[in-house]
Formats: structure tokens, C-alpha cells, sequence
């Protein structure tokens, strides 16, 4: 679908360009690194523990700050007080945030749960959001699109616009990692 009417000629060039890297692998300290991705960040990515409990010191947080220009960065989710079944003055608390701005956890009606919980739970498309209650409504409004742990497909593609080549991106978005094979 992001080829376009010209298949064919995307094609050729695309497989010319995966038979260049085939035999590549991006290792940390020798042994092959567990590379993961997603759409957007929020700004930054954010670090392997405060999403999957376990540090990996080549999934850490990095700026990814061309990703506030992505398209849909930022979307707003609408829930009437009647969708939430109870006192909406009551429902949340102030969230604590991790350093890349992520929700690390939020009090929801007493209950404290993760903000990736509440991603799950609420179908949301980032753990980096806000809410607001007005007029009978609340409103989430997330930023970025993902997890956030690894490679911004957004922000790897406009590191590529501006001339940087695919291992500088891998090297920013998985720090002391090499590639080898």
C-alpha cells in the first residue's frame, strides 16, 4: 500500500535493497539483539524496563522528536460519563509518568493500574496520555502510536528523508549495538 501505481518498480527496488542487508544482524556484544518497533513515539522512546519489566541496555530511551510531525500523533478519544458507570470527578487520579513522559501508573477509581494496562483496557493507542473530564465527557488524548521501546517507523523514516543511512538509524535508535553477519 505504500508503493503506490508503480508496483513493479518499487518492488525491484525494494527486493535490490532487502538482497544487500539480507546477511546483516544487529548484534549486542556479539550475540543478536532483540530488536523491536513501532509507529510513533511521543517525542522519545521509552525504555525497555518501564514497559516489559526488563532492562536491556541497548533498548533505552532516545530522542525521536521528529515524530511530532507525524500524521494522526496526537488523537483524542471521547467517553460519556454513562460509557464510565460512575462518579467521573472520582475516576482518575494524576498519572505518574516515566522519564520519556510515558504513564507509568494511574490511581482509577482507587485502583492503581499501569498505563499500559489502561492501553490494553481502553484500546488506546499510546501510553503517553492525558485526561479530561468536560460536559459529561471524558477525553483522552494520546501522543504517539505504540509501545514506544526501539525503532519509530516514523521517526526512522524521516532520519532517511534527511540522508541518514539505515545503520546510523539503527545505531541512534539501538545504542551500542553493531551490525554484523
Amino acid at each position: 500500500s505504500y508503493w503506490g501505481t508503480r508496483y513493479d518498480a518499487n518492488y525491484i527496488r525494494l527486493s535490490a535493497l532487502v538482497d544487500s542487508v539480507l546477511t546483516q544482524v544487529l548484534c549486542y556484544e556479539g550475540a543478536p539483539a532483540g530488536t523491536s518497533f513501532f509507529a510513533i513515539s511521543n517525542g522519545r522512546t521509552e525504555a525497555s524496563e518501564n514497559v516489559w519489566g526488563a532492562s536491556l541496555p541497548y533498548l533505552v530511551a532516545v530522542d525521536s522528536s521528529t515524530d511530532l510531525q507525524a500524521d494522526h500523533y496526537e488523537v483524542t478519544l471521547t467517553l460519556s460519563s454513562a460509557q464510565v458507570h460512575a462518579a467521573p470527578e472520582q475516576w482518575f487520579s494524576s498519572p505518574t509518568r516515566t522519564a520519556s513522559g510515558y504513564v507509568a501508573r494511574l490511581s482509577v477509581c482507587g485502583v492503581e493500574r499501569s498505563g499500559a494496562f489502561l492501553r490494553r483496557a481502553l484500546g488506546l493507542r499510546s501510553t503517553d496520555f492525558t485526561i479530561r473530564y468536560e460536559n459529561g465527557q471524558f477525553y483522552i488524548t494520546t501522543h504517539g502510536y505504540g509501545h514506544g521501546v526501539g525503532l519509530s517507523q516514523w521517526g526512522a523514516k524521516a532520519f532517511a528523508e534527511q540522508g541518514l543511512s539505515y545503520d546510523a538509524i539503527l545505531a541512534h535508535y539501538f545504542p551500542g549495538t553493531t551490525l554484523c553477519g
